[in-house]
């Protein structure tokens, strides 16, 4: 009888583990890769210039997170953006706001979207323009990613 109940409960578990695991492969969340040549900041963290990944974390969500992580693992940084109306996306691209030698992650939009992933202007981000001569004077700066 123990005998039983034990097979029954494994039985439940395996087929549990399978049906999250399959759930999990059809959630996929959109990505895209591009190489930033230039130090940047997000947030609160400054990323060193390289290749990254950037990947929606809650693809369902009207308020979007996300992931910019470098294509080695050692830095990342997250976001959460609202989104925009823009022009249709033919390529995937990644934005930024320069303000002389410092660039500040500003947007991405994914390939084929109307809507562009925006980012609030951080405390940090708004004190360089103030302390900028000219505070209108930022510059944006689109990348191509793949």
């Amino acid at each position: 009888m123990k005998r039983n109940l034990y097979l029954s409960i494994a039985i439940m578990i395996i087929c549990g583990v399978f049906a999250i695991n399959g759930q999990a492969q059809t959630s996929v969340s959109p990505t895209m890769r591009a190489h930033v040549p230039f130090t940047f900041t997000v947030g609160d963290k400054s990323l060193p210039a390289g290749d990254y990944t950037v990947r929606i974390l809650n693809p369902t969500s009207d308020r979007k997170t996300l992931q910019i992580r470098s294509e080695n693992g050692r830095v990342s940084a997250m976001v959460q953006t609202f989104g925009v109306n823009s022009a249709l996306a033919k390529d995937p691209k990644l934005v930024f706001r320069r303000y002389g030698e410092q660039y500040f992650f500003a947007q991405a939009q994914m390939a084929g979207d109307t809507m562009s992933l925006a980012a609030t202007k951080t405390r940090a981000e708004r004190a360089t323009q103030r302390a900028m001569k000219r505070p209108d004077s930022s510059t944006v700066v689109a990348i191509v990613a793949h």
